[in-house]
């Protein structure tokens, strides 16, 4: 039967310092074969688990973790965050989630109220992802607030380099996934390519869109700014994006979207103009989610292995409050999913 017992009555019974406990209950300093002997078996006895309080007392740590992400009702962000609060646990870490709503339209919270409270609750350190961090342009007052932030403890940034501040970034997008789309289409010898989604102004459209552009010039085709039409990264915005390339009148017969998100609105507007993915339109996506086998048609997408990246940042995030110097990085290529969205050759 489980019994209360303090650290003073372990070591009193195991005949140990109070010193001696704490170190074996932390795990950090070795203790001697039959001091440890002996404490264990007044562990046992009394089926003694040190709770969270105890191990923070001991350890200095508050054994939590802050998240600060734009949208948790993403699919990208909410995948990264399951990895994120599932390896974290595997480590004894809990994890506060501060969701922002950045990216959706509604008033956005201010993320540096976050970083103040987060200091207040004494979280071991935090990961950023997404929000205001990825904004081609960051204001000096978030990146004031950033520095401030990262002096104060270990800080993780998944996205671009910000100069000067003082987080450990790391970015997963290179654009190279857009290419290989790209490079896909043309193989099926489609040449009037269209770009769908993505809200202007953000790190993760300009490179995408660039990589585009890139990708159109290599192939010898001009890059036709009516061919490309920016929104934002949901269902919504997909609709309305290209409903808007739609209404040009320019030809086209296969486009590249930002996400699984706008690629079915994509698909939805498509269909209430009577055109069919992928009889008419073939479509291929720039970030796989969850459900891309299950819509009709399957997509075609770019395989970012978010699963993979979230285990990657929490895990460095983890090393950095335990003191780690080493900052090993790990690429996950992306990779073209072929579903059904693209059809076969174009047909002439």
């Amino acid at each position: 039967m489980k019994s209360t017992i303090t650290i003073t009555q372990i070591a009193q019974e195991s005949g140990v310092s109070v010193a001696t406990v704490s170190r074996f209950l932390n795990g950090k300093v070795p203790v001697s074969a039959d001091k440890k002997a002996r404490i264990e078996a007044v562990v046992r006895k009394y089926d003694f688990t040190p709770n969270a309080l105890a191990r923070g007392l001991i350890s200095k740590r508050t054994m939590t973790l802050g998240v600060i992400l734009p949208d948790i009702t993403n699919p990208y962000f909410a995948t990264i965050f399951q990895e994120v609060q599932r390896c974290a646990a595997e480590e004894g870490y809990s994890v506060y989630l501060c969701n922002t709503r950045f990216h959706h339209g509604d008033a956005p919270i201010d993320e540096t109220g976050y970083f103040r409270m987060m200091m207040d609750k004494k979280v071991d350190g935090i990961l950023i992802i997404g929000g205001q961090l990825d904004m081609v342009k960051i204001t000096p007052a978030y990146k004031e607030a950033l520095n401030k932030l990262s002096a104060s403890l270990p800080v993780v940034a998944a996205g671009r380099e910000i100069p000067g501040a003082g987080c450990i970034f790391i970015d997963s997008e290179n654009g190279s996934g857009v290419t290989t789309a790209y490079n896909y289409l043309s193989s099926l010898g489609h040449k009037d390519i269209a770009f769908v989604g993505g809200q202007p102004g953000v790190t993760i459209t300009e490179t995408r869109l660039e990589s585009y552009k890139k990708a159109a010039a290599a192939s010898g085709r001009e890059v036709r700014k009516d061919l490309i039409s920016l929104s934002d990264y949901y269902l919504p915005d997909g609709y309305q994006a290209a409903e808007a390339l739609i209404s040009r009148n320019a030809p086209f017969t296969a486009v590249i979207t930002m996400n699984d998100n706008v690629a079915l609105g994509a698909i939805r507007a498509f269909a209430d103009h009577g055109l069919s993915v992928p009889r008419d339109v073939a479509l291929i996506s720039c970030d796989r989610f969850y459900f891309a086998d299950y819509t009709i048609p399957r997509l075609t997408s770019i395989h970012h292995h978010s699963r993979r990246w979230g285990q990657m940042v929490v895990r460095t995030l983890i090393q950095a409050v335990q003191g780690s110097t080493e900052n090993a990085r790990i690429t996950f290529p992306p990779e073209l999913i072929i579903g059904e969205s693209c059809g076969t050759h174009l047909q002439h």
